[in-house]
C-alpha cells in the first residue's frame, strides 16, 4: 500500500494531480483500514455483512470508523438562505460540501504531509458556494475566473486548529492571484465580528475570517457583502450533535427496502411515518 501511495508501481498515477492520485487510492488505502479497524473491534460478520447492510456514506465514516462503529453523523454545516444578498449580482455556479478527505487534500497542497497530518483529525466540517457575474454576457467573459466569486466555510474542532487553517490558507492567496496586497486600512478595528483579514487582489477582495471554530473565506465579493455573508453563514449553524431519526415504516416489500436503502445512502435523513 505504501507503493501505491507512492505511486512506484505506476509512473502515470506518480505524475497525477494529487486530488486524482489520492481520489483513486483511497478505496484501497482508507477503505483497507476502515475495514480492519471494524473486523477487529466488531468481527468478521460486521465488517462484511454488517458494512454492505449500513455501507458508510461519506470519506468522515471510512476515516473515523469508530465513530461509524457507533452510529454518529459526519458533520454537516447549514447553507443559509443568501438569495436574497447575492441574487442580484449573481447566478449559481457550483455548489458542495468539503468532506474531510477533500480538506486532507487541500491541507497536502497547502501545507504539505504535516499539515495533513495535523489538520485533518480536527476538520469539522466544511460547504462551499460560486456564482458567476450576471453582468458577464460574453463567453470570454464567462471563461474568466475573474466572473466568479467563492465563498467557503470551514469549522474545526478547536479554534487553534482554525487559526492554523486560517494562517495556511492565506499563505496561498498570493499562488492564486496577483497583485496580492495585504488591506491594513479596510480591516476592522476591534474583532466584534471574529478576526478578519482581508487581501486586495487583481480579481477583487479575498476576506479571510476566524470566529470561534469556524473560518469563512470570500473571494473576489465586495467587501460589504462578504461581512454580511460571514455573518449569515457563520450565525446560520446549528449547535449540538447531528441526530438521525429513526426510519419507521409499515410498507412491505419493495418499498421498504428502498426506503432502507436510500436512509443507509445517507439520501434520506429524516424518519418516514405510516
Amino acid at each position: 500500500m505504501q507503493d501505491q501511495a507512492a505511486g512506484d508501481d505506476s509512473p502515470v498515477l506518480a505524475r497525477a494531480p494529487l486530488l486524482l492520485s489520492e481520489s483513486l487510492l483511497f478505496p484501497y488505502k482508507d477503505g483497507l483500514s476502515f475495514e480492519q479497524d471494524v473486523w477487529m473491534d466488531k468481527g468478521r460478520k460486521a465488517a462484511f455483512e454488517g458494512v454492505l447492510d449500513r455501507p458508510p456514506a461519506s470519506s468522515w465514516e471510512v476515516m473515523n470508523p469508530r465513530a461509524y462503529e457507533q452510529g454518529k453523523q459526519s458533520p454537516v454545516l447549514s447553507m443559509p438562505d443568501i438569495h436574497p444578498l447575492l441574487n442580484s449580482r449573481y447566478k449559481p455556479y457550483d455548489i458542495g460540501q468539503v468532506g474531510q478527505l477533500d480538506l486532507r487534500i487541500l491541507a497536502q497542497i497547502f501545507g504539505g504531509e504535516g499539515a495533513a497530518r495535523d489538520l485533518t483529525p480536527a476538520w469539522d466540517g466544511g460547504i462551499y458556494w460560486a456564482g458567476q457575474l450576471i453582468s458577464a454576457k460574453t463567453a470570454e467573459e464567462q471563461s474568466s475566473t475573474k466572473s466568479i466569486a467563492l465563498m467557503y466555510l470551514s469549522a474545526w474542532k478547536s479554534t487553534a486548529s482554525a487559526h492554523v487553517f486560517a494562517r495556511m490558507y492565506a499563505d496561498q492567496v498570493g499562488r492564486k492571484y496577483s497583485g496580492v496586497k495585504l488591506d491594513v486600512a479596510d480591516m476592522p478595528l476591534n474583532d466584534a465580528h471574529g478576526e478578519e483579514t482581508i487581501y486586495t487582489t487583481n480579481e477583487g477582495p479575498v476576506v479571510i475570517t476566524v470566529r470561534g471554530k469556524y473560518v469563512f473565506v470570500a473571494e473576489s465579493f465586495d467587501l460589504a457583502t462578504a461581512r454580511k455573508l460571514t455573518d449569515l453563514l457563520i450565525d446560520g449553524q446549528g449547535k449540538g450533535e447531528i441526530r438521525t431519526a429513526k426510519v419507521t415504516t409499515s410498507e412491505p416489500g419493495l418499498s421498504a427496502n428502498l426506503i432502507r436503502f436510500l436512509h443507509s445512502c445517507g439520501m434520506m435523513r429524516a424518519a418516514i411515518v405510516r
